[in-house]
């Protein structure tokens, strides 16, 4: 759900001794002020920056090798080029008579 709520439970867990008020909190949160929600993100930020771990796996396991990426282009059979003939025609009669009452049908 990501809401303020769940955050203080996610501290409070992890830091009982601080995070113990869960209205205390949210006063501290509060989007109050014309740049409310400004503020709030820049003390959300201020907050979690300890908590925060953000890691490459090419920093953390050296002796993996690099990863090597590979594309491969395949043509369409005759019968997926015929669909997509058809899509693009917008041949939605025959498109439609594919599928019974609980298929959804082509509208445009």
């Amino acid at each position: 759900q990501n809401n303020l709520h769940e955050l203080w439970a996610l501290l409070n867990f992890l830091l009982p001794d601080i995070f113990d008020n869960a209205e205390q909190f949210d006063e501290w949160f509060s989007l109050t002020g014309n740049r409310g929600q400004e503020n709030v993100i820049r003390k959300l930020h201020t907050v979690l920056r300890p908590f925060m771990i953000r890691r490459v796996k090419k920093d953390v396991a050296i002796s993996l090798p690099s990863k090597k990426e590979t594309k491969l282009y395949v043509g369409l059979t005759s019968m997926q080029q015929e669909w997509y003939k058809r899509i693009l025609r917008k041949d939605a009669h025959t498109l439609n008579s594919l599928g019974g009452p609980d298929r959804v049908r082509l509208l445009n």
